[in-house]
């Protein structure tokens, strides 16, 4: 099936083991082999940006012509890995973590970095406080407070408008564990929902009228989400979940469908058979999917990666803007 899907990407049509009707439109090629993508976000102008695992850069993308140039050069403000990143009206903000696969590997603590959304100068470096360990993914509240998970320490961490310093938002021993536990984060309705990679687990946790966090929810899902990477909210309790698969030679993940409904969860796979995805952005009812191949980095047994893409999916009706 693996060599199928390249000799069907290579004459430039991509067609995925899929239930319900999501198809691929195309892809995006990464035109540097050691690239190793794992974030990807988008802008309110259409313009895609992803960040490197090894490089410690970030590309900017045009959605329509797929011309990719560089944006942020590799270790800007200290970045050592990128990992996730979110885009605001003139900010873009990425996670600078250290897992060991970048060129610049001990470098640098793990900080929130900000960058000129137009320019991609630095804006701003928040190193993690309080012996935070590994900043992962991004969100923002409706008031600009831009929230970041740590994926080794039970935290979540808030950057406030015109602070300096980030502090904690979220600490529980609940998320506590060995290896990657808070990952993917995203706000909808009211409330800041979370996924656990460790146990492919959601999680919602609600957000006070001050802004500080309240009561933590756990979400029934069907099954857990292995590898539960990157989170993408869609509104009305609709959710992209990113499936990992796992990061042994091999390994495969899915782009799932979320609805979520109290206290539980329908959860049907948009795409399969994925190459070690990371995350999702959304544009125009098209999901923008990150092939990481993470298991290339972290296990030597699975040898050079392919080329490195991102997979641009049309989202079945149920998923698309309401």
């Amino acid at each position: 099936m693996k060599n199928v899907l390249k000799t069907i990407a290579a004459m430039g049509i991509l067609s995925l083991i899929v239930s319900g009707a999501a198809m691929a439109q195309s892809e995006i090629l990464l035109p540097d082999p050691a690239f190793a993508p794992e974030g990807i976000a988008v802008d309110s102008a259409g313009s895609l940006y992803v960040g490197s695992l090894t490089q410690g850069q970030i590309v900017r993308i045009n959605s329509d012509s797929k011309q990719v140039e560089d944006f942020v050069p590799p270790g800007a403000n200290g970045m050592v890995s990128t990992i996730g990143l979110h885009a605001t009206a003139d900010r873009l903000y990425a996670c600078s973590s250290d897992p060991g696969a970048s060129v610049r590997t001990k470098s640098a603590p793990s900080a929130l970095l900000a960058f000129d959304r137009a320019t991609g100068a630095n804006a701003g470096r928040y190193e993690l406080p309080n012996g935070g360990a590994f900043c992962n993914d991004i969100t923002e509240l409706p008031d600009g407070t831009i929230l970041a998970t740590d994926s080794f320490v039970p935290r979540i961490y808030a950057l406030h408008p015109g602070s300096k310093a980030l502090t904690v938002w979220f600490e529980s021993d609940k998320f506590a564990g060995e290896g990657f536990n808070l990952n993917g984060i995203a706000y909808d309705d009211g409330a800041i929902y979370v996924l656990r990679y460790q146990t492919g687990t959601l999680h919602r946790i609600a957000v006070q009228a001050d802004g500080t966090a309240g009561e933590v929810a756990d979400i029934a899902l069907p099954k857990p989400a292995t590898g539960a990477d990157g989170l993408t909210a869609l509104g009305n309790g609709r959710f992209l979940i990113v499936s990992g698969g796992g990061l042994t030679a091999g390994a495969r993940g899915a782009l799932l469908g979320v609805k979520v409904e109290g206290g539980a969860a329908t959860m049907e796979v948009i795409a399969s058979d994925l190459n070690v995805p990371t995350t999702v952005a959304v544009k125009d009812n098209a999901a923008y999917v990150v092939e990481g191949q993470l298991d290339h980095l972290f296990d030597p047994s699975a040898g050079p990666a392919d080329p490195y893409r991102i997979l641009v999916l049309d989202l079945p009706q149920d998923y698309r803007s309401k």
